[in-house]
């Protein structure tokens, strides 16, 4: 039986990233291609089922995170729900909404109690690597090819909504505009990817970075994240290759190789008559650019937030609206300044920051309780980058935390907590960390 959950995350981990691809062939009616969309969902709860049953038939006992995660997690769920009951909304946008946040979390504790051997560890890399080698493919024929290559990877997804669950595919009107999208639905899928390989290479130098090769291929992620047009994801590229040389101690190292690649950029545009400012991504740094976001995203953060925490009760602010989109609406409906984009009763797109998503859904007490739960697995995954007995354990660690510190600004401008492929391999790699950890290993044979 445990072959079998293994197996399911071993398919998943190549699945993910091809699923819609793949699932658009399928001569389905639009119902059952939707359905078939949550299959990945349910193998995760079968896996669930199966490891947690195979370790309490053979130690009668659990494997948990510790040091108050599970407590944080169990709590931040178990308020969200009692929120809704308590507030008589609508039950099934939460249990959805927190579906989206945590299904993945899950596989820290799939993997926990699977006990992860070093064998297995080395297969999970290599099917990334795999996953990886086809998207940067795809990647290089969406590039050089014509219209027609980025028509062959469209996926079936449109813009819809089945039982209060957004279905949205943006890759059309960005392959339009030149962006590649890889076979995913659009580029922040895509992007997210990306680091997610970024985090499994940039580790592999954790003492010892080859100057050439190195940064070649760091340059190619980064050109490769400029070309799906998401500036957040482009920045993402840097900073995440920045905190890996901070966690080394190379801080010096990483800006000395910043400077002598940029500053030639910058001398060679200017040779060239080119503008730095008329490139997307550094589009943010105009003032058109900041207007047009205070009607959006920027928006939501300094002009929601702020009401939402002065306006409304305490008891709203203790324990949140909840997802439900009629007392959202309700609450957006009596504020003084809302963004254009909010408006027409539209309050889902309040998530594209979902720093002020979660206070509003879920309250300062629910923010709390989910930060929480992050920050203890902070702790443990840092412990391990300092500590660990042997460069696997620590590279483990070091995915784990890359992932994890992006994330923090990234769920500023998106969902990425909710984003199925980068949330997918974020998770994984905290549990294959956390499951080889030595601690864990040496728990696991006391109770053995």
């Amino acid at each position: 039986m445990r072959r079998i959950a293994l197996r399911i995350v071993y398919f998943l981990v190549v699945y993910l990233p091809l699923e819609d691809f793949l699932l658009k062939w399928l001569p389905v009616p639009y119902p059952v291609y939707l359905g078939l969309r949550q299959v990945s969902d349910v193998l995760v709860l079968v896996a669930v089922a199966i490891a947690v049953g195979t370790r309490l038939r053979s130690t009668h006992r659990l494997r948990l995170i510790g040091r108050g995660a599970d407590l944080c997690l169990g709590a931040f769920v178990l308020l969200a729900l009692g929120t809704v009951v308590a507030r008589q909304g609508n039950m099934l946008y939460t249990v959805l909404n927190l579906k989206a946040l945590l299904r993945y979390t899950l596989l820290v504790y799939i993997l926990l109690n699977l006990r992860v051997e070093r064998a297995e560890i080395y297969t999970f890399l290599r099917l990334i690597y795999v996953s990886l080698g086809l998207q940067l493919l795809v990647s290089l024929l969406q590039l050089v090819g014509p219209i027609s290559v980025d028509q062959f990877f469209f996926p079936r997804v449109r813009n819809t909504e089945v039982a209060g669950v957004q279905f949205k595919s943006t890759a059309i009107r960005e392959a339009e505009r030149g962006y590649i999208f890889g076979t995913m639905t659009n580029t922040i899928s895509y992007g997210g990817f990306l680091l997610v390989g970024l985090a499994t290479y940039v580790t592999r130098y954790i003492r010892d970075r080859r100057a050439l090769f190195y940064w070649g291929t760091v340059a190619t992620f980064f050109v490769l994240a400029y070309m799906s047009g998401s500036r957040a994801v482009t920045f993402a590229v840097v900073l995440l290759v920045g905190i890996d040389h901070y966690l080394s101690g190379q801080t010096g190292q990483f800006l000395r190789a910043g400077t002598l690649t940029f500053l030639p950029l910058v001398l060679l545009a200017t040779l060239l008559g080119i503008s730095l400012r008329e490139l997307h991504v550094f589009e943010v740094f105009s003032a058109e650019y900041l207007r047009v976001a205070m009607t959006q995203r920027l928006g939501i953060l300094l002009e929601v937030l702020p009401q939402f925490l002065s306006d409304v009760q305490v008891v709203d602010v203790l324990f949140g609206l909840t997802p439900d989109r009629t007392l959202l609406n309700r609450f957006l409906t009596d504020l003084s300044e809302v963004p254009a984009v909010l408006t027409g009763g539209n309050a889902a797109v309040i998530e594209d920051v979902y720093w002020v998503a979660l206070p509003v859904y879920y309250g300062v007490i629910g923010l709390g309780l989910f930060g929480g739960f992050l920050t203890s697995i902070f702790r443990h995954l840092h412990r391990i980058t300092r500590w660990g007995n042997g460069p696997l354990e620590r590279r483990l660690a070091r995915m784990a935390l890359l992932l994890l510190l992006v994330a923090l600004p990234l769920n500023l401008i998106g969902q990425y907590f909710e984003t199925r492929q980068f949330s997918f391999y974020l998770w994984l790699f905290v549990g294959l960390s956390l499951a080889y950890s030595p601690t864990e290993r040496l728990r696991n044979q006391n109770s053995s």
